[in-house]
């Protein structure tokens, strides 16, 4: 999986480690409490039963021993000794951020704390297919392969966008799925801020976010694109580090509308704004130098007139963030939710779960393209978090799906309450394909029966919306294949379907 997220759980963004810790003495120090002192320098602690016994040794603590600047060569750990010129004389000097000796009871720390295989999922096997959904398929493009990047249901026209890397190209398909219109683009399209609401009828324009080189990169190959119905697209903003997400927003009050970026970058990366300057092009501004910014709503929490932000972070230090506005393009940041870096966070949505009237959160984790790949974590899948009213968030609901990668919740069975649909990347294939797709019917409380459809191995679904397409009153969803097998990958998707319409028929016309 080369798409979003996808890079290192354990990335190390600007490692802060002061020379005087390595001065004082940790002789008495025992590998957890060192553990608890390195590895959570960049990111939250993560607990040793977070992985099996091999994977923490043979791909995660390698990479961490480099990362605090160890050499790791055929399996073995070895202090980087580099060569330094000091005047007229040279000498030699350890470059690492800790002793090997204290690397080394880290290590065993891990090795005895980890278990020797994880846990399964703590629920019975999802197979029973729902009835609430007539599923339709779209092909792919002649001579191409399932290539999704973009879905959105454009309720007022009745269409779906659909953004395709085959082609780099942005296609346009009717309510029956029969193509509309078709266009290149300059860019691999990732998302698509609309200036008009998509409820109503009429022509579009507004904003669109080309990923650039979808593969992890910190290369500026990033670009913010003008959308407007029926004519070509042009550069706004280059140079971004993989941008996933543009809101074009007035974050200082001065009636122009300027662009809140998530720049997800690799290691390098940032939540950005570029002021607008009254139509003389924008001026970059940072909000968080760090990289992971994945998803953003804006809302004006404390009704002072200025927007907020609320931002998902997918990397190193992953976790909902809130950026209250203080004027004059200054933020203060609050930690809302944090998640180990190993969690693998892809999405939330602020949404009213309980209807009490205050926005609750709706997480997915379940990226496992990172260094523990090879392992499914009982931990994905989608969790609810209950909101008291003081923006303080507890959580109520954990669902298990292994590579679960997004989730939506409507009230899709029009019943009154609030059901979730989620899609998984990387579900378990070989025992568990139904995870693909997930219908949680919610039967009260917020407690969920889970449903499948037959159609779940004809993609690997990347990609979801919701939406009214076809105007009966209920819910439909789209969900998008991304299958780059020509590109290595091998577990093979149908070749031959895009995307599919999952056509609600709990309302019939």
């Amino acid at each position: 999986m080369k798409f979003l997220r996808i890079i290192s759980s354990f990335a190390f963004p600007g490692l802060l480690f002061i020379n005087s810790c390595q001065q004082k003495d940790t002789s008495q120090q025992s590998g957890e409490e060192l553990a608890k002192v390195y590895c959570a320098s960049c990111h939250l602690f993560p607990e040793p039963e977070l992985l099996d016994k091999t994977t923490w040794t043979q791909s995660v603590l390698p990479v961490m021993a480099e990362q605090l600047g160890f050499m790791v060569n055929g399996g073995m750990v070895y202090p980087d000794i580099r060569q330094e010129k000091n005047k007229d004389s040279s000498y030699f000097v350890n470059k690492s951020a800790i002793s090997i000796e204290d690397w080394e009871k880290i290590v065993a720390y891990y090795t005895e704390k980890a278990p020797e295989k994880m846990l399964p999922q703590n629920r019975p096997p999802i197979e029973t297919p729902t009835t609430l959904f007539d599923i339709e398929a779209a092909k792919v493009e002649k001579e191409g392969f399932p290539a999704t990047t973009y879905l959105k249901i454009d309720e007022g026209n009745q269409q779906v966008y659909q953004a395709s890397n085959y082609s780099n190209s942005l296609l346009v398909f009717d309510k029956y799925l029969k193509p509309v219109s078709g266009r290149k683009v300059n860019g691999t399209i990732v998302d698509i801020d609309f200036e008009e609401d998509l409820k109503k009828a009429g022509a579009r324009k507004g904003f669109m976010t080309s990923i650039g080189i979808m593969n992890p990169n910190d290369l500026r190959t990033g670009k913010l694109l003008r959308f407007e119905s029926g004519t070509t697209s042009n550069s706004l903003i280059d140079s971004l580090q993989r941008p996933v997400q543009t809101i074009a927003v007035d974050l200082d009050n001065d009636t122009y509308k300027d662009q809140l970026i998530c720049s997800f970058g690799n290691k390098k990366g940032a939540l950005l704004w570029y002021k607008n300057l009254q139509n003389h092009g924008y001026e970059k501004r940072i909000i968080r130098e760090l990289p992971g910014a994945i998803k953003a709503y804006i809302a004006d929490e404390n009704k002072d007139g200025l927007p907020d932000i609320w931002v998902l972070f997918a990397q190193a230090q992953e976790g909902v963030f809130l950026f209250t506005n203080k004027g004059n393009g200054n933020f203060d940041t609050r930690e809302v939710i944090r998640f180990p870096s190993i969690y693998g966070s892809c999405y939330f949505e602020m949404v009213d779960l309980n209807k009490d009237g205050y926005k609750d959160i709706l997480y997915v984790s379940g990226d496992n393209a990172d260094y523990s790949n090879k392992v499914l974590k009982n931990y994905h899948g989608v969790y609810v978090y209950l909101n008291n009213g003081k923006n303080e968030f507890k959580q109520q609901t954990f669902f298990p799906i292994n590579g679960a990668y997004k989730a939506i919740a409507r009230d899709f069975d029009k019943d009154g309450d609030i059901d979730i649909a989620a899609i998984a990347y990387f579900p378990d294939r070989k025992n568990q394909p139904q995870e693909g797709f997930v219908y949680l019917e919610n039967q009260g409380n917020l407690t969920f029966k889970p449903f499948t459809i037959k159609a779940v191995k004809a993609g690997k679904w990347l990609v979801m919306d919701a939406g009214d397409l076809d105007g009966d009153g209920d819910e439909d969803i789209v969900i998008g294949s991304l299958d780059l097998t020509k590109q290595g990958i091998k577990d093979v998707a149908r070749k031959d379907t895009s995307f599919l319409l999952l056509r609600n028929r709990t309302i019939k016309p």
